[in-house]
């Protein structure tokens, strides 16, 4: 019965640090520590020996000091054999990051003599390299109006962000796990990291670069089937070249880069927000997607459900003005044109007739309140900010239209209307593409996957129907595009006393190509009039080869 315990416990410990390193973050993870003293409580019992009646006291005690000290050497080596196996990498990219206040001199010297790997769109073109001083120091370059996207590298400063920070270890050649390179760092060779290779389409991010000029905003074009993002357009952004000191920066140069900083800090405007997966904003009319989808996936209603709406809606003292029917004169329509026409007093009753707790469900569905699985962070979208707020029926009302507590990143919409033109399911977006290396070969080919179903095939059908209504016969007619399929939502979000926000959402179908965008252009006014334009140009051009 004893052997059987000990062997129990045993078989216990090697489980426990299994699932422990799955499950933990690094070796200072509070729940690793708990699992740790977990560990010594079945190592002692397993350990744990009887000893003969014989024996002296002074004896058994001397043993069982010996057992408890061999425990304890035993966990500390777990946790030292954690660190350096394990937790290596974490600790690296700390200290090669000087905004951690640590710097690695040994990590400094070994990235000088490594040739930084290149980010490149997927027609080739560079937008982050490494050059080389007379002196033999490296420096990194970023070329383009769209460079942005790379991020920045800065190890002299700052560190690096964006796709230069997500794949560090990818660039300075630390994650190619092979002879060649182990034998490269024996023998303190320079080595060159490998290239990632970005989904983006140039000329399309280019295309959005123009097409927002100088106003602020952002814009995302997907495409639906498998995710991948061919243009993530953001402005105002900023040069990347200025914040990237290398090593051995002259002070001048660490001047530069922190006033630009400071400047950039200092804009009212937030040039170093990625807005179309960063942002996040009121979106307006555009959520009453979403409202719709819950209507159908519930059983609520349907989209030949006949509303009133005679100019005016009072639910708790609030009073919703409708401002969006063609026709004055008229008091009845169909929960379809009240989608294409955006009226809020149809969508008002509609999320009434859901109550929170559904609106709330379908919400989750479609990925709110969740980190969307990204190469680059992702802000989460909300529902609401305060837990009170759907409680009450005003708040249940502005919801429904788009109004109230809500707050989404242009990627959250975007992936809503993935989910319309497919079946229901949204793919999991993505940005890189590839990753070579430095011959030309392949390391690794993105695989796109399904990232969640957010309603039925029913439901998605039926929201086709109603956005393709929308630009056929709604405000969204400008939206059509000769020889596509073509929906779309318009949004005009009311934000305080400032200008509303512009935005649209849509899609094109054509030749077998499923495409969506989804454009914000802060206090830009009416969607149709301003974001509306700028996501139809993107559609086309896209359905084009841009």
């Amino acid at each position: 019965m004893w052997s059987i315990l000990r062997t129990g416990a045993f078989v216990a410990s090697v489980l426990i640090i299994v699932y422990g390193v799955v499950r933990t973050e690094d070796r200072a993870d509070p729940r690793w520590l708990l699992l740790l003293g977990l560990l010594g409580c079945l190592w002692f019992l397993a350990l744990w020996t009887r000893f003969s009646p014989r024996l002296g006291r002074t004896t058994v005690s001397l043993v069982h000091v010996a057992l408890a000290l061999c425990v304890g050497f035993g966990l500390v080596t777990v946790q030292v054999l954690r660190a350096q196996i394990l937790d290596r990498d974490r600790i690296l990219a700390r200290a090669a990051n000087p905004a951690s206040g640590i710097v690695d001199i040994r990590r400094y010297l070994d990235e000088r003599r490594t040739e930084r790997g290149r980010i490149l769109l997927r027609d080739g073109t560079v937008i982050a390299r490494d050059e080389v001083r007379s002196d033999g120091s490296r420096y990194r370059v970023y070329e383009g109006a769209s460079a942005y996207l790379a991020g920045y590298y800065s190890p002299a400063l700052f560190g690096a962000a964006g796709i230069e920070a997500a794949y560090d270890t990818v660039l300075s050649g630390q994650a190619a796990l092979n002879w060649e390179t182990w034998l490269d760092g024996v023998l303190h060779r320079p080595r060159r990291g490998n290239d990632v290779i970005l989904t983006i389409d140039s000329r399309l991010q280019e295309l959005g670069q123009t097409l927002l000029g100088d106003r602020s905003g952002g814009a995302i074009v997907l495409d639906a089937d498998t995710g991948a993002v061919l243009a993530l357009v953001t402005a105002p952004g900023y040069d990347p070249n200025r914040l990237s000191v290398p090593l051995d920066a002259s002070d001048a140069e660490l001047e530069n880069a922190r006033r630009y900083l400071a400047e950039l800090q200092a804009d009212g405007r937030g040039p170093l927000l990625l807005r179309p997966i960063q942002g996040l904003y009121v979106p307006g009319s555009i959520f009453k997607t979403v409202t719709a989808a819950a209507a159908f996936e519930f059983g609520v209603a349907q989209p030949d459900t006949i509303y009133r709406d005679d100019g005016a809606l009072v639910i708790d003292s609030r009073v919703i003005i409708e401002q969006n029917r063609p026709d004055p004169n008229r008091v009845s329509y169909t929960l379809k044109e009240g989608y294409g026409y955006s009226l809020n007093v149809v969508f008002a009753q509609l999320g009434l007739q859901l109550g929170a707790q559904r609106l709330e469900q379908m919400a989750r569905s479609v990925g709110f309140g969740e980190t969307i699985p990204f190469d680059l962070p992702v802000a989460p979208s909300q529902l609401a900010r305060s837990p009170d707020f759907l409680v009450s029926q005003a708040g249940i009302a502005e919801t429904a239209f788009g109004q109230g507590q809500l707050l989404v990143t242009p990627l959250q919409m975007a992936l809503v209307a993935t989910a319309v033109v497919r079946d229901g399911t949204i793919p999991q977006p993505y940005v890189v593409e590839e990753i070579r290396r430095p011959d030309g070969s392949t390391v690794e080919r993105h695989r796109p996957t399904t990232w969640r179903r957010a309603f039925s095939d029913a439901t998605a059908r039926a929201l086709r129907d109603l956005m393709v209504w929308s630009v056929e016969h709604g405000y969204a007619q400008g939206a059509r595009i000769e020889g596509a399929t073509v929906g779309g939502k318009t949004g005009t979000a009311e934000v305080g006393t400032q200008p509303p926000h512009a935005w649209f959402l849509g899609f094109a179908e054509q030749n077998g190509r499923r495409i969506v965008v989804a454009v914000v252009i802060e206090h830009g006014g009416s969607g149709a009039q301003v974001a509306l334009p700028v996501g139809r140009a993107l559609l086309e051009a896209a359905l084009n080869g841009a």
